[in-house]
């Protein structure tokens, strides 16, 4: 009598297109966005630690650096680097709102004047 075994599911397939091109279109955009978001606002006359909050959208780009031989893997390095980017993007202006709408609020209910 022959027995057969249980079935192996085959092992993953290895991704083999290039990764690099992606982080590097995210890193370039988290720079230049970045850049053009602190220039544009009223920030850039501000004092030189509201520049650190730069950094969570830096590392979130930089895990899109890591190289990754799977499709999931590779999935959340790309979102990671389109977040980071988007959050380089607006930062400067989230902050100014998040500074100014307190101090008007505060001249509104003071009387205006």
């Amino acid at each position: 009598m022959r027995t057969t075994s249980a079935p192996v599911p085959p092992p993953e397939r290895t991704l083999r297109s290039p990764w690099w091109p992606a982080p590097a279109l995210f890193t370039v955009a988290a720079v230049l966005g970045g850049a053009w978001g602190y220039r544009s606002s009223p920030l850039i006359h501000g004092v030189p630690w509201l520049v650190m909050p730069y950094i969570i959208p830096l590392v979130l780009v930089a895990a899109s650096w890591r190289p990754s031989a799977h499709r999931n893997t590779r999935t959340c390095g790309l979102v990671l680097g389109g977040v980071g980017a988007f959050i380089a993007l607006i930062y400067a202006h989230l902050a100014t709102f998040v500074l100014c709408a307190p101090a008007l609020l505060l001249w509104a209910f003071q009387g205006g004047g």
